[in-house]
C-alpha cells in the first residue's frame, strides 16, 4: 500500500485473496509469489481466474520466458558502459553525432565492422539494439545482412567443434537464420532453421533443436492465440 501511495497518491482500496470471486487457493505449495503475481496479471487484465496450483509449474516456466524474452541481463561492461554515457550526457561531455563523424573519417569501414562483431559475439543479440541506436554509422553496419550471417557463424563456431562432425554435418547447420515476421503478432524474430539455438554470446548454447517447434511464430504465445496447441510433451530436443 505504501508503494502505490508513492507511485500514484491518492484513495486506494486493499483486496486480499478472499476478496477475489473464484480465486485459486494455495493449499500446500510453496508458490506464494508466483499466486500474487497471477492474481495480479488477472485483475488488471479483467481475466476470470483460469489456472490452479496444479499449473504452478508450467506457469513459472512461462514467467521466466517471459522475462528473459523481454529483459535480456546485460553483461558487467555494458552495465559500467551505460553508466558512464549517462554521466558523460548529464554533465555535457557526450556528443554523439560529433562521435560518429569522427568515426566515420578516421576510421576503415572494415575496422569498424571487426570492432562492432566483436561486441556482439561478447553481449550476444541485445547488443544489436544498442549499437543501432548509437549512431546512423553503427545502425548501417549491423543491419546490414551480411554483418549479421558473420556474426551468426562466429557464435556458432564458439559453441560447436565442427570437427568432430561429418563435412554433410557442418553444411547441414552452420547456416545462418532468417529474420521473418509473426504469423500472429507480425513482429520480426531470429527465425532459426532446425539446430543450435542461442542468443549469439560467444560460447553460450541455449538448446538444438531437431525440428522446429512453432513454424512462422516468434514465440509459443503467437503459437497457441493461433489456434495452435502446443505441449511440452511435444518438443523433439
Amino acid at each position: 500500500m505504501l508503494l502505490a501511495q508513492q507511485l500514484h497518491p491518492g484513495l486506494w482500496k486493499e483486496y486480499g485473496r478472499d476478496d477475489l470471486n473464484g480465486a485459486p487457493r494455495q493449499n500446500w505449495s510453496n508458490n506464494c509469489g508466483v499466486f500474487v503475481l497471477m492474481y495480479t496479471l488477472y485483475v488488471v487484465m479483467g481475466g476470470v481466474f483460469a489456472f490452479s496450483e496444479s499449473d504452478m509449474a508450467a506457469v513459472r516456466r512461462w514467467w521466466c520466458l517471459l522475462l528473459l524474452t523481454n529483459y535480456p541481463v546485460k553483461s558487467d561492461a555494458e552495465r559500467k558502459l551505460l553508466r558512464k554515457r549517462r554521466k558523460e550526457m548529464k554533465t555535457g561531455e557526450l556528443e554523439k553525432e560529433a562521435e560518429a563523424d569522427y568515426i566515420s573519417k578516421q576510421m576503415p569501414p572494415e575496422i569498424l565492422r571487426r570492432i562492432l562483431l566483436n561486441v556482439v559475439k561478447e553481449d550476444g543479440d541485445v547488443a544489436f539494439f544498442r549499437l543501432c541506436l548509437t549512431c546512423w554509422l553503427f545502425h548501417d553496419v549491423v543491419c546490414d545482412a551480411s554483418f549479421r550471417k558473420d556474426a551468426h557463424l562466429a557464435w556458432l563456431d564458439s559453441v560447436v567443434n565442427w570437427s568432430a562432425y561429418s563435412s554433410d554435418y557442418k553444411e547441414m547447420y552452420r547456416v545462418p537464420y532468417k529474420v521473418t515476421s509473426c504469423l500472429c503478432c507480425g513482429d520480426l524474430f531470429k527465425d532459426f532453421p532446425p539446430g543450435y539455438i542461442g542468443d549469439g554470446r560467444k560460447g553460450i548454447l541455449r538448446a538444438f533443436y531437431s525440428t522446429k517447434e512453432f513454424e512462422g511464430y516468434c514465440s509459443a504465445d503467437c503459437f497457441i492465440c493461433d489456434g495452435n496447441h502446443y505441449s511440452p510433451k511435444d518438443n523433439n530436443l
